[in-house]
């Protein structure tokens, strides 16, 4: 009788590591496709919510909205909607925040990392809403716009995330 192994068994044990290797890199790959997607994500919340808490102290700490869209206004009764909104501070200091491109920026500081995050196109606005029948009334100023990833990988590997919020000014005068 000799000894050893029939084609058969060998054959048998080579397709079962077969099967047990697609299984690991299977693990495998959506484990680390699942890692990314989570540091994507965590980019696109932490420069939108950079963002949002910027703007947000800006717009509460100013006196008045001085425009908006490129457009002079004297108070927010009308409701206007743009992309860049002009405010004035308590010392009197103009200054514009606006959405151009794919940033949202104050001045020329950028609220963004845009090496690896962009706003989407289109999706940021400025606008704000005052009591008509009420001077003294404190205008709301809203803000919205959604960070997304600049990466150009698979569309499961992408992110996105919606931000909007309001503020009322604190220091507001007429």
């Amino acid at each position: 009788m000799k000894k050893g192994y029939t084609i058969i068994e060998l054959l048998a044990v080579v397709s079962i590591l077969v099967i047990l290797a697609g299984i690991i890199s299977g693990i495998l790959y959506s484990t680390l496709r699942g890692s990314a997607k989570t540091k994507i994500t965590t980019e696109v919340v932490q420069n939108g919510n950079y963002a949002i808490s910027v703007l947000t102290n800006l717009i509460s700490s100013s006196s008045s909205v001085t425009g908006i869209g490129g457009v002079e206004i004297q108070d927010c009764t009308a409701s206007p909607i743009g992309t860049s909104i002009s405010l004035k501070n308590i010392d009197g200091d103009k200054y514009t925040i606006s959405c151009s491109g794919n940033n949202i920026s104050s001045g020329s500081a950028s609220l963004i990392n845009t090496h690896q995050v962009q706003i989407r196109t289109n999706s940021c606005q400025f606008y704000c809403s005052q009591k008509a029948v009420d001077p003294y009334s404190i205008p709301i100023v809203g803000i919205e716009f959604v960070v997304e990833d600049k990466s150009t990988g698979l569309f499961e590997s992408k992110s996105s995330s919606f931000f909007k919020t309001s503020v009322s000014m604190r220091n507001y005068s007429p």
